[in-house]
């Protein structure tokens, strides 16, 4: 019998405006970890947080704090 993997991971490559762009999607038991690379390396890491308070009107809240990496404001 084969065992099943503990985590399930996909993987897609894309050219995104001619830059060479890597997706990984892993799911956990309790959260989802999206990785995105054009240099094939991590840089910032941000966890992002769906806010469960709203009125279920219009584009969804999200909360964000950067765990690992340089915090910047566009």
């Amino acid at each position: 019998m084969e065992a099943s993997p503990i985590v399930t991971s996909k993987q897609r490559e894309e050219v995104v405006h001619g830059v060479r762009t890597e997706v990984v999607c892993t799911a956990f038991s309790n959260s989802v970890l999206v990785v995105v690379t054009q240099y094939g390396k991590l840089g910032t890491i941000v966890y992002v947080d769906p806010n469960t308070i709203g009125d279920n009107v219009g584009r969804p809240s999200l909360t964000t704090k950067v765990l690992l990496g340089k915090d910047e404001v566009r």
